[in-house]
C-alpha cells in the first residue's frame, strides 16, 4: 500500500499539479510579452484556424462559454459595439464549449454575428492557463499585437462602453475596464 502511494506521489510531483497556486499564476502571467501560444481552434464552418492566421493584425480575442452566465451580456454588448463603431482591431469571440450545439444555442440567444472560433481542446486551455488566463476563469479577454505578441489579458470588460473603448479606440483592457 505504501509503495502504491509513493508511486502516485512521484507521478504527480512531475506534473503541473505539483505547482503551487502562486507558481501557476506566475507561469500564466509569464505568457504576456511573448508570442501567443499555439492552440488550434475551428471556425463556425469547422475549418481549423490559429492566431498565426491573424499575424500582421492587432487582435482582441474574447473567450467565453455557454455555461458562463456573465458571458451572455458581455457577448451581446460586444456585438452592439462592433455594429455601432467599426473596430480598429481584429475581433474574434472564442468559445470554450465542449460541443457545437451549446455554442450555437448561445449565439442564437445573444444574437452575436461577429467572427467566432471554437477551441479544439478547451480543457487544455484551462488546465494550462493559456493566454494569460491566470485565474483560469471566464470570461477572459486578450490583446495581441501585429507581431503576434500577447500584450495583455484580463476579464473585466462587460459593458458596451468598455467594449467600444477596447475595440474601436484600442484602449488597454485595464484602462477600458475602469470605464
Amino acid at each position: 500500500m505504501k509503495k502504491g502511494l509513493l508511486l502516485l506521489l512521484l507521478i504527480f510531483s512531475n506534473s503541473s499539479w505539483s505547482q503551487t497556486y502562486e507558481e501557476k499564476i506566475a507561469a500564466s502571467k509569464a505568457f504576456i510579452g511573448k508570442p501567443v501560444q499555439e492552440h488550434t481552434f475551428y471556425t463556425l464552418d469547422k475549418q481549423p484556424i490559429t492566431f498565426q492566421n491573424l499575424k500582421g493584425e492587432a487582435v482582441v480575442a474574447y473567450f467565453f462559454a455557454s455555461w458562463c452566465s456573465p458571458c451572455y451580456e458581455a457577448l451581446e454588448n460586444l456585438n452592439k459595439a462592433i455594429e455601432t463603431t467599426p473596430p480598429t482591431v481584429h475581433v474574434v469571440a472564442i468559445s470554450l464549449d465542449g460541443d457545437w450545439a451549446s455554442l450555437e444555442r448561445m449565439l442564437a440567444r445573444t444574437g452575436y454575428t461577429g467572427e467566432v472560433w471554437k477551441s479544439a481542446d478547451a480543457e487544455i486551455a484551462f488546465q494550462e492557463r493559456l493566454f494569460a488566463n491566470f485565474t483560469s476563469s471566464l470570461p477572459h479577454i486578450i490583446r495581441i499585437d501585429t507581431q503576434g505578441i500577447l500584450i495583455e489579458g484580463g476579464s473585466r470588460i462587460k459593458s458596451f462602453d468598455q467594449w467600444t473603448a477596447l475595440i474601436s479606440q484600442n484602449t488597454s483592457i485595464s484602462k477600458a475596464s475602469g470605464i
